[in-house]
């Protein structure tokens, strides 16, 4: 008979698994919404042996998703079975989450923030869909699973490093900003090994680190053979950092589409149709500069109007308003009473930790230092709930290990 644990982790999975699944069959439809067409064109395209088009020169995403799409779209699979894939990365994501908080907090934390993260709102609304949310937290818990175990080991285990390396890989492919997150973090981390009191664990972070970005080294060559650019992880930057930096009347960093920002009137009456018609329809590069040009403009003009829309996008991540020019949308309520009940928990856990100058283990610490970078990185460019939910894994971990770590102390 397996252990009281093993019935829990297979209840969850399975529990997990049968109720995407059941989701994905309930809210099927034959039309795509959101970015679902996008993923299914990218993945199309790998199934026939390239990834953009002449015609369509963008590279908006990564090849992380279409990459397990493609073989899927191969062999003719329909809509429905391209979708229900997520229902195993969530069931994925919610036990990696339970077993990545269960040797630092106890089976009753890991069983629920393994249940916060199959069970959020900002999941359970677009899950059933075509997009990358169910994928990305999937590898973010896979990640925090591997790496922790990786940096607690007390020999070198290559394969867990070579997993974690893997796992951070692969998130790196699906959300291309965690490309940004992982460059930053390694930067700060090499800084850390010269003052650390535990340099070998900072070694193995900076090695995995090192292992996840030589497996995006193919995605970063090909993108500069299109755009000649180093370091390229995608080329709609400047449309977002375009919106993140506008500060004309009635708006504070609030993203809007190509059609929006043309036919709004708000939007047209701040000249934003004339900048569109004038730059939007250039060639990438061409189109990519005279965005980043304006941005770099709006910052230099209204620096603190910046840091206000910074602030703003930080609510958005959390709450998903301030909206600009649009009114607040009921689902806000709820994440405003889920979510801020989460940070207050997570405030005062940290609070709490530092006042009894509790002793945090290395892997933790790393978590934690990836979220800081990964959510004030988020803040420079137009934010969404569901972008803030695919980190949960990290942050219930740190947030209730630092709980047990304060209660043992």
């Amino acid at each position: 008979m397996p252990p009281p644990s093993r019935h829990l982790e297979l209840a969850l999975f399975w529990g997990v698994l049968a109720l995407y699944a059941a989701m994905t069959v309930l809210a099927d439809r034959p039309d795509m919404v959101w970015d679902e067409g996008r993923y299914r064109w990218y993945a199309g395209n790998l199934a026939q042996g390239f990834y953009n088009t002449p015609d369509k020169p963008d590279i908006i995403n990564g090849p992380g998703y279409p990459l397990v799409l493609a073989p899927l779209i191969a062999l003719g699979s329909p809509l429905i079975v391209l979708r229900g894939l997520n229902a195993v990365f969530m069931a994925l994501a919610a036990w990696f989450s339970f077993r990545a908080v269960l040797p630092y907090a106890g089976r009753k934390w890991a069983l629920g923030i393994a249940l916060v993260t199959a069970l959020h709102p900002s999941v359970l609304r677009v899950a059933p869909r075509l997009m990358t949310e169910p994928l990305t937290l999937a590898c973010v818990a896979g990640f925090a699973w591997a790496f922790t175990a990786a940096l607690r080991a007390e020999k070198l285990s290559w394969m867990l490093l070579l997993a974690s390396a893997f796992a951070f890989g692969w998130l790196t492919l699906t959300r291309v900003f965690f490309g940004n997150v992982l460059l930053a973090s390694a930067g700060l981390l090499a800084v850390v090994l010269i003052f650390s009191k535990h340099r070998e664990r900072v070694l193995r972070a900076l090695l995995v680190l090192a292992l996840a970005f030589g497996m995006c080294v193919p995605w970063l060559a090909y993108t500069h053979s299109r755009t000649g650019e180093w370091l390229c992880w995608s080329t709609n930057g400047g449309e977002l950092l375009y919106w993140a930096t506008s500060t004309k009347p009635g708006e504070n960093g609030h993203w809007f589409s190509e059609e929006e920002s043309q036919t709004l009137p708000e939007l047209v009456a701040n000249g934003h149709r004339d900048f569109y018609k004038a730059n939007y329809y250039l060639p990438v590069l061409e189109r990519e500069a005279a965005l980043k040009a304006r941005a770099m403009q709006n910052i230099r003009e209204n620096p603190s109007g910046v840091l206000w829309n910074w602030l703003c996008n930080q609510s958005r991540l959390l709450f998903g308003f301030p909206r600009s020019h649009l009114p607040v949308e009921w689902g806000s309520l709820l994440l405003v009473g889920i979510n801020g009940v989460l940070v207050a928990w997570i405030g005062f856990s940290c609070w709490q930790a530092w006042r009894q100058k509790v002793q945090v283990p290395t892997e933790v610490i790393v978590l934690a230092l990836l979220t800081v970078i990964y959510l004030g990185g988020s803040g420079l460019l137009p934010g969404l709930p569901r972008y803030t939910v695919v980190i949960w894994p990290w942050v219930g971990l740190v947030a209730a290990s630092l709980v047990q770590m304060k209660r043992a102390g």
